[in-house]
């Protein structure tokens, strides 16, 4: 388990909703981290993507809980 600052459970949103709510997050939150539940089965790839895109850190998956954890990046 990681240490987080800040959790969302996003359930089944898909690709541009989850994003945007994550994105949303972790703007708002400079260098913490953020614990998301998320169902949908293309969120590994989406928050992978998300990622190498913004420099957002996705520091480690939990597959069977579907469970991200994230480090926004610093301003």
């Amino acid at each position: 388990m990681i240490k987080h600052h800040h959790e969302w459970d996003a359930g089944e949103l898909g690709c541009g909703e989850l994003v945007l709510g994550v994105r949303k997050r972790l703007r708002a939150q400079p260098g913490q981290v953020l614990r998301l539940i998320a169902l949908d089965t293309g969120a590994a790839v989406d928050l992978q993507a998300f990622c190498n895109m913004t420099g957002d850190a996705l520091l480690a998956v939990d597959p069977t809980s579907k469970t991200y954890w994230l480090r926004a990046r610093e301003k």
